[in-house]
């Protein structure tokens, strides 16, 4: 069972932490929201975030959360990655417009009493979705390294230059690689 899997399942037995949650959230909006006279308007949570992100949240009210990191990380999650989520909500209806991580953002996030961080330091080994190897390439100038998917079409006939000397990529130690 992979381990997104595993940590639906984890949350499906857990309905109220699941609650908590939803109530951490909703009273972290309030908090934010009454300090710029907003209207309180909690968000709504989903546990279906994939990969490596902690969460994710949209100007619409949609708060997603990554399950895998949540079970790994409880404590951590709920300090810092659910006020973040909700810094961000308030933000989309304080200030719509406002950069991700400005000082609208950090300053919701210091009515919260939580960290200013953008990123988190989750082990994300467990989370990892899918990871595409990457393939030598070379050009006139230098070095490149390319993706499953380009090298797969370059196999197939598609042609790819350079942004910086305009050459064809050619897969490295082929004979006249970096030419055109």
């Amino acid at each position: 069972m992979s381990p997104y899997a595993q940590a639906q399942q984890w949350l499906a037995a857990q309905p109220d932490w699941v609650a908590d949650i939803s109530r951490r959230a909703t009273e972290l909006d309030c908090q934010a929201a009454g300090r710029v006279g907003l209207t309180p308007c909690p968000p709504q949570l989903a546990f279906d975030l994939r990969g490596t992100r902690a969460g994710c949240a949209s100007a619409d009210g949609r708060i997603r959360l990554n399950p895998v990191l949540l079970r790994e990380n409880p404590a951590d999650f709920l300090a810092q990655t659910l006020p973040h989520e909700v810094a961000h909500w308030v933000v989309f209806r304080w200030r719509p417009g406002a950069a991700p991580h400005g000082p609208e953002w950090r300053e919701v996030m210091n009515w919260l009493d939580a960290p200013a961080r953008r990123c988190h330091g989750f082990d994300v080994g467990r989370a990892r979705v899918r990871i595409l190897r990457r393939h030598p390439y070379a050009c006139a100038c230098r070095a490149h390294e390319v993706s499953a998917i380009l090298h797969r079409r370059i196999q197939g006939g598609a042609a790819y230059r350079c942004r910086a000397c305009g050459s064809v990529l050619r897969p490295q130690g082929e004979a006249g690689a970096g030419g055109d």
